[in-house]
């Protein structure tokens, strides 16, 4: 899933510079179909690492330095930039207190920046969405354990989402932001890999199930006159797409020939989703207008994020994959020799 993970993180950035769709934010319909690969990405790494019982600290110190390496080196940045350059921006917009540095450092704050202004100064912006894939994070391992409430807890979910959409609760923060409300979503990409696992023969038709459903949704808010409320439309499109989308490419449906590139494109979708706002501010392209200065943004922030995976996060890959190794050999030493 390199390259579509890729295309979203594009569209994360294009959509911070102000574009749409007829209407639509792509940045949002992008971040919905993250949280369902994530989903995914957690249900098959708990089931083939961390799927017994005392697992769950290696799980978080595997996640840990997944996500960190980069976002620091990008937090930094940006830190260093803000107090040479002095430049205010609508996420950077007073001198930083000790609240301020721990939101940032801590990331799950940033989630929540509707109720403590955490956007007031944030270093890397897009990273409220990490803020509510690090508390997926803390409970991924015991969902996929305990799969019977997991779905129980999904659809309650599903009921948060549905008072969003009809406007009970604020379609922003509990629609699209917070866990409570995007919670169903992540389970969905872990109900997908877990019958991919054990139900592939009709799975491949029912997946088609899900476009059925957002456009039964889109229809119901339509009558509603909800439909227009910020955020539904993007929110059901991304689930429309999301589902259907990795379950063709994760059975097969890219070219063995484009897999080197998959895996490079999607090497680069994570420092490309950090690092564009940086690059936004460095360059002072936050609105580009000429072709030049989209190709600029967009290459800049490529080729950073390029230098970054080879040389932050490529060493994190390799260790993490020693220490997984590492551990189930003394732990189940003839799986692993076989």
């Amino acid at each position: 899933m390199g390259t579509l993970r890729f295309i979203l993180a594009l569209l994360v950035l294009l959509s911070h510079t102000g574009l749409t769709v007829g209407g639509l934010n792509p940045g949002v319909v992008s971040v919905v179909v993250f949280y369902a690969i994530s989903g995914y990405v957690m249900s098959a790494l708990v089931a083939k690492h961390f799927s017994q019982p005392g697992q769950a600290k290696h799980f978080y110190i595997d996640r840990f330095a997944r996500i960190y390496p980069q976002y620091l080196f990008y937090a930094a940045a940006a830190a260093v930039w803000f107090g040479a350059v002095g430049h205010t921006t609508p996420f950077l917009q007073h001198s930083p207190s000790a609240t301020d540095w721990l939101n940032n450092l801590l990331i799950v704050p940033l989630n929540f920046f509707m109720f403590n202004a955490a956007d007031q100064f944030s270093l890397v912006p897009p990273a409220w969405s990490l803020g509510a894939e690090v508390l997926f994070y803390a409970i991924a391992p015991w969902l996929w354990r305990y799969w019977r409430l997991a779905m129980l807890i999904a659809a309650c979910s599903l009921g948060v989402q549905a008072l969003a959409w009809h406007g009970v609760l604020p379609t922003d923060a509990w629609g699209y932001r917070l866990l409570p409300g995007v919670l169903w979503i992540f389970a969905s990409g872990m109900a997908l890999q877990r019958y991919q696992q054990s139900h592939p023969s009709w799975l491949r038709y029912a997946v088609w199930a899900v476009p059925l459903f957002s456009t039964c949704m889109a229809l119901l808010l339509e009558t509603a006159d909800a439909l227009q409320t910020p955020y539904n439309r993007d929110v059901l499109l991304g689930f429309a797409v999301a589902l259907p989308s990795i379950h063709f490419l994760t059975q097969g449906g890219v070219p063995h020939a484009w897999h080197d590139w998959d895996q490079r494109l999607g090497d680069w979708s994570y420092g490309l989703f950090l690092n564009h706002f940086f690059c936004m501010w460095v360059l002072n392209l936050a609105k580009p207008q000429t072709p030049l200065q989209w190709f600029t943004l967009i290459a800049c922030s490529v080729a950073l994020s390029a230098l970054t995976q080879r040389f932050l996060e490529r060493p994190c890959v390799i260790w993490r994959q020693k220490r997984r190794q590492a551990w189930q050999l003394a732990h189940n030493p003839l799986k692993i020799r076989q």
